[in-house]
Formats: C-alpha cells, sequence, structure tokens
C-alpha cells in the first residue's frame, strides 16, 4: 500500500485529464466560430481516449492519496474504465444524433466530461465528504444536460422532477453523513470500518450511526433507481433524447453499483447483518416493480427504465451475499448490462438516423423487413437481457443465483428467478413486435447526408456485439481483470 503524505496527483490523473478536457471543450466553444459543435465533440472524445489510458497506465497496487479521501486500485480502476468507455460510446452515438434530436450546443460534451469526473471520483472516493462531491458534480451535470431542451415541455417536466427528487435524495445523504460524523466523529471509510467492527464485537454499537448508514444506502439506492426510490427513472428517460437516455441508463447506474459495492464492504462491512436486510429489501421491491410494471408500458424507454430498475435489484442479489462470489457476480452481472444496454439504444438510434425514430413499441413494428440488420441486433440484445441461454446473458445470472444459494438466500434466488421470467415477457413482446407484427406505416430510409456517418455507428455497435461475443466464448480474460478488482474490494 502506497499512502501519501502530500497529495500525489497520479493515482487521479484521469480525472484532472477529464476535468481539463471539459473547461477546454467550454473556451473552444466560446471562442471557435466554424465548425465548433465537431471540434468539441472529438476534443470530449480524445480526451477520454487519454484517460483510458492513463487508468490503463496505474498499477493495481493499492494507493491512498489527498488525506485520505481517494482511493487508486485495482477495483477503482477497473470501474472507472468501464465508465469512462460508455462515455466513449455515448459521444460517438451523440455525434451522430445531437441535430435531429436538439441538443446540438457546445455544452453537452462539456457536461458530459463533467459528469464522468463526478462518477469517477464517486467510485475512487476513501470519504464521506469526497463521495458527496462526486455525488453531486455528477448530478448537477445531469440535471443540467436533461433540461438541456429548454423549448420541449416533455424535457423540461423530466428535469424538474428529477432535480427535485435528486435534491431530495441529496439531503437524505448529507443527514445520514452528519449522523454518522455526529455519533462517531469520523468519515474515512479506514477508520469507519474499524469503527463498526469494533463496536459490533463489544455489542455496544449506538443507534445514531446505524441510522446514518440506512441513510446513506437509501441516498444511493435512489442513484441506482432502485425501488421504492425509482420514481424519477421512467419520466427522466422518456423526457430526455435518446442519446442522453443512452447516458443516463448506462454510466450513472455503475457508478452508483460501485460504490453501493464499496460503501456496504468497506465503512459497513462489520455490520453487514444489519444493512442486508435492508439491501435484501431493495432488492426484492426492484425486482417486483420492474418486471411487473414492465409488462404494461407501451413507449420503449419506459419499459427499458422499468427494466433497468429490475436489473439493479437482480445486481443487488450479488451485493447481499457480501461474498467474494457474490461481489464477482454482481460486477460482471453490471458489465454485461452496460454492453446488452448500448447495444439496444444504439439500435435505437441507428433507426433514428435512418428516418424511422422509435417512440413506442409499435413503431417497432416491420423493423425486421426494412432493418433486418438492425432487427436481429436488437433481438439479440433482448434475449440476451432475458437471459435466454447461451445467450450472454445467462452467465451472469446463473452466477448471481448460485451466489444467492452458496450463502442461503434461497427464498431471493426464488424471487430472482421469478423475476427473470416475468422480465422473459416484455423482452418477448419487443421481440414480437421487431420479426411478427405487421408495420403500421414504412417509412423510407433517411438522405443519404445522414447514411455517410452510418459506418463509424455500424463500427462502434459491431465493436459492442463482438465485445459480448467474445467475453461469452472466452470469458477467462474478463474474469481474471474482475476477480483481481473483487479481491481489491474486499480486502482494502
Amino acid at each position: 500500500m502506497i499512502l501519501a503524505i502530500k497529495p500525489t496527483f497520479m493515482p487521479a490523473l484521469a480525472e484532472i485529464l477529464v476535468s481539463l478536457g471539459a473547461i477546454k471543450i467550454l473556451l473552444v466553444g466560446l471562442f471557435k466560430k466554424n465548425n465548433t459543435l465537431n471540434w468539441c465533440f472529438y476534443l470530449a472524445i480524445g480526451t477520454l481516449i487519454a484517460a483510458l489510458l492513463a487508468l490503463y497506465s496505474q498499477p493495481g497496487e493499492l494507493q491512498i492519496t489527498f488525506n485520505g479521501l481517494f482511493v487508486n486500485d485495482a477495483y477503482t480502476i477497473f470501474m472507472r474504465m468501464a465508465v469512462l468507455m460508455t462515455g466513449i460510446v455515448v459521444l460517438i452515438f451523440s455525434r451522430l444524433t445531437v441535430v435531429q434530436e436538439e441538443i446540438n450546443k457546445f455544452e453537452y460534451p462539456a457536461l458530459i466530461l463533467l459528469a464522468l469526473v463526478g462518477m469517477m471520483v464517486m467510485i475512487s472516493a476513501n470519504d464521506l465528504l469526497s463521495l458527496f462531491m462526486g455525488i453531486e458534480l455528477q448530478s448537477l451535470s445531469l440535471y443540467i444536460l436533461v433540461a438541456m431542451r429548454r423549448t420541449n415541455p416533455r424535457s423540461s417536466e423530466a428535469a424538474l422532477k428529477y432535480f427535485i427528487l435528486g435534491a431530495l435524495s441529496t439531503g437524505i445523504l448529507l443527514y445520514g453523513c452528519s449522523l454518522i460524523y455526529g455519533f462517531t466523529g469520523l468519515t474515512n471509510f479506514a477508520t469507519l470500518e474499524r469503527f463498526f467492527k469494533s463496536q459490533q464485537l463489544t455489542q455496544s454499537l449506538s443507534i445514531g450511526p446505524i441510522i446514518g448508514m440506512v441513510l446513506v444506502i437509501i441516498a444511493l439506492g435512489f442513484k441506482i433507481a432502485a425501488a421504492p426510490f425509482h420514481s424519477w427513472a421512467p419520466d427522466v428517460y422518456q423526457g430526455t433524447p435518446t442519446s442522453l437516455t443512452t447516458f443516463l441508463a448506462t454510466a450513472p447506474k455503475i457508478a452508483g453499483l460501485a460504490v453501493i459495492m464499496r460503501a456496504l464492504i468497506n465503512p459497513f462491512g462489520g455490520v453487514s447483518s444489519l444493512w442486508q436486510p435492508l439491501v435484501i429489501l431493495l432488492a426484492v421491491l426492484s425486482m417486483v416493480v420492474g418486471s411487473l410494471t414492465a409488462l404494461t408500458q407501451s413507449n420503449v424507454k419506459r419499459l427499458i427504465a422499468y427494466s433497468s430498475i429490475g436489473h439493479m435489484g437482480f445486481a443487488l442479489i450479488g451485493v447481499v451475499t457480501a461474498t467474494e462470489m457474490g461481489l464477482q457476480a454482481a460486477i460482471i452481472y453490471s458489465i454485461f448490462y452496460l454492453m446488452t444496454t448500448l447495444l439496444f439504444f444504439g439500435g435505437l438510434l441507428y433507426l433514428l438516423r435512418n428516418g424511422r425514430p422509435v417512440k413506442t413499441i409499435a413503431d417497432l413494428h416491420g423493423i425486421g423487413r426494412s432493418f433486418p440488420i438492425i432487427a436481429f441486433l436488437l433481438g439479440f440484445v433482448v434475449l440476451s437481457m432475458a437471459g435466454i441461454p447461451p445467450l450472454p446473458g445467462f452467465l451472469p445470472k446463473l452466477m448471481i443465483l448460485i451466489a444467492a444459494v452458496s450463502q442461503g438466500n434461497y427464498g431471493l434466488a426464488v424471487v430472482g428467478v421469478i423475476y427473470s421470467v416475468i422480465a422473459a415477457a416484455y423482452y418477448l413482446i419487443i421481440l414480437k413486435a421487431l420479426f411478427f407484427d405487421k408495420p403500421i406505416q414504412i417509412v423510407a430510409r433517411g438522405s443519404a447526408t445522414y447514411r455517410k456517418h452510418d459506418l463509424i455507428m455500424n463500427l462502434v455497435l459491431a465493436a459492442l456485439v463482438l465485445g459480448l461475443t467474445f467475453s461469452l466464448l472466452y470469458p477467462m480474460p474478463l474474469l481474471s481483470v474482475i476477480h483481481r478488482a473483487t479481491m481489491a474490494l474486499m480486502y482494502l
């Protein structure tokens, strides 16, 4: 372990690069008059690639800097790289659709970068203070992004709901942190972990820190839209442009889940018997609400919102076990969720670019005839999300269920199986619309102006498909990296 007395900036080099990139984009947007938006997107993508290389060059050993506020290890490196790669994909998709979706402003890529900085700070937080800073930077950036289409009433409504509920969750988080600090005098994760472990052994743990811990978990549950703190997600997903919905449905979820795992295993790991019932409740409610409500949806983005709620609940099953097997399964599940969600929205954006915008399930009717490759791609994705063997989504679900059963959580495993069966129903509805329903109206393909850029999107979609397929056929490289990350998480 390397503990820096004076702050060393190398562990946070990726965050520094992305922050400087956001500032540079704002300056370019202000002073460059020609081709501004293109330059801003190119700078943003280049900045994220540089940050990825900076993370890749980092040693896997534990590094703590900024007076204990920031931690850099194999776990944080892996999760930050996942978030950065998500940002690159979203920016490539957005570059091709911002004009159609009326968000062609140079602030858009800058805000994406700032949100990513917040997520990376969240993931690497080693203190309640740095955790709060990261969450707020992410949240404020996302509030502005959701409200970017100021003339669109639905976007304004979504931004207002998101801001109000986000402010409520911030208050809950702050109150929980203040209770923990007030009763313990501590905010650092390592010292909190020692406190909870020692107090558990002496059976003298005060009710104050427990309430604070519960409030922190509730606030983090809001960030991943776990039920019953999910009400913002469907409205926000529906009211935002599809390219931004792609970002909201992926990167913040992965960052939030990474923070939940870090918080529950490190500072609160000594009292797992106290937080496990709460996390079990969040997991069960998320799966029940997500699956049953998704069945009634006709809007595609609302359906995916409820689907993501269920997915987060299923991932929490692995977190509940608080074991190496469960956490490793949860990380793998989150990565496969990330890739399939990016593929699904990438397919929707491809259809948008080619004159076939998709809002409702009825809009998917006949896609199999007019866009057979994209229809096959979407079908592959929804079947993977449903966990149909031998597709990529099956293995992560099986690993989580095995982890739950190995710890004696049979009831939770049964709920997970029932959720998977119900979820398969609404995914099959999408599949039916793609290949078996007759189109209401056949819309011609878009003009050559749009088609000339399709090669870039095709390459990104193909890369995601190849990544999923490779991970399924040759899982050992990914499993090896995730195992190392899990070890860093459990034995910080």
